[in-house]
């Protein structure tokens, strides 16, 4: 025979039904733009704010200096001009590659550098403005073993962060350029990738408004460093082969940007990839470096901060929706972190703290600011609570 379900059966269904509905709230994150931080296994020495940057960022009016920049970009595109425009390429020694002020004084004493010179000074000209920067030095294929008397086969370089573009971004000081990928900026290691792989016909090297120059002075090497004005000529129309693109076969990345505060050195970190072998030997010396083929070991978070939520159990049988929040971040030389709650303006936090929710959509946003008082990026997240 069929079963019937009599009329109070019926009605006790529906209600424990009812009850089910009232016991189970809705709490669902709708829109999520919550970055996860990735980190290097390589700990990298960020340089604090010191007395040397601040003389550096005054004394040049480096605001000054970029303050016509529409974006972020263009601002950093002014300053690797400005430094551009300090000196002429040369070969002068004297002081060593560490102090932009330094260097900078001995220019307006008639010197003229190489790219390492170049490279420190944009390095720490960024640096005094907040933004995040490192030197990396880069060569040819041929590097394990050259000659005293062998051109030229290693170049030096600046990434920086990006918050424009969320990523690295080369810059090359010394020839005053930068490539680019269908308009977009590329790190080292995606110029070094492209040359490798054997696309580089894909890159566009873009060049700022003052091109490469070379000195004129002998006391800066000028027709002196490579014997004479011809070898000179010979050596420079090799380098610029290709558009520099061999000189991005292997890419070292020292471990610290703290090159004028301490002597401490900090080790340095190499990429290997399937067409970069390890190299035991460089420049006639055993390789110190450590070897990686992870990209994030190379690009890592900066700048971030992580949303965590996490639901109380107790407040949820009750109906309510309490989360505990964690923010975790990845900004060099955290100041301190914005939070921002709904409607709320922006707000200084601890990295821990409970949030209630309200019923409707509940929106939270968090942001580090570092110690030269430049802001990272935005997270949010956007939940619906029916309770």
């Amino acid at each position: 025979m069929a079963t019937t379900i009599d009329s109070l059966t019926l009605e006790e269904l529906q209600a424990d039904s009812a009850r089910e509905e009232a016991i189970a709230p809705e709490l669902r994150i709708i829109e999520c733009q919550n970055e996860r931080i990735v980190r290097s296994a390589f700990p990298f020495r960020y340089q604090a704010p010191d007395a040397m940057l601040t003389e550096l960022r005054q004394r040049y009016q480096l605001d000054d200096v970029i303050a016509s920049g529409q974006s972020e970009f263009d601002q950093v595109l002014l300053l690797r001009e400005w430094v551009h425009t300090r000196w002429k390429h040369g070969w002068t020694r004297v002081p060593e590659p560490r102090n932009a002020l330094e260097i900078l004084a001995a220019v307006e004493q008639g010197k003229d550098f190489n790219c390492g010179y170049f490279a420190i000074t944009l390095m720490q000209c960024l640096l005094a403005l907040g933004f995040v920067a490192r030197n990396l030095s880069i060569c040819k294929p041929e590097s394990e073993w050259m000659s005293d008397d062998e051109g030229n086969i290693g170049h030096s370089i600046v990434e920086f962060w990006s918050h424009e573009y969320h990523k690295w971004i080369l810059l090359d000081p010394d020839l005053n350029v930068h490539y680019e990928r269908e308009s977009i900026p590329l790190s080292v290691l995606e110029i070094h990738e492209a040359w490798v792989t054997r696309r580089w016909e894909d890159v566009n090297m873009v060049t700022g408004p003052t091109p490469f120059r070379v000195t004129e002075k002998v006391e800066s090497g000028a027709a002196t460093t490579f014997l004479n004005q011809d070898n000179q000529d010979a050596e420079f129309q090799i380098f610029g082969w290709h558009n520099v693109g061999d000189y991005y076969t292997h890419v070292v990345l020292p471990l610290h940007n703290t090159q004028h505060s301490t002597n401490e050195d900090a080790g340095s970190l190499e990429w290997i990839d399937t067409w970069t072998p390890p190299r035991l030997i460089a420049y006639n010396r055993v390789n110190d470096s450590h070897f990686t083929s992870d990209i994030h070991d190379l690009y890592w978070s900066v700048d971030q901060v992580q949303i965590n939520l996490k639901a109380d159990p107790a407040a949820w049988e009750r109906g309510k929706a309490m989360l505990e929040v964690s923010l975790e971040g990845s900004m060099p030389n955290l100041d301190k972190l914005l939070v921002r709650l709904d409607g709320e303006e922006w707000r200084e936090t601890s990295a821990e703290f409970i949030w209630r929710l309200r019923p409707g959509k509940n929106q939270i946003m968090a942001k580090g600011v570092n110690s030269f008082g430049r802001e990272g990026h935005v997270s949010r997240i956007l939940l619906r609570f029916n309770p």
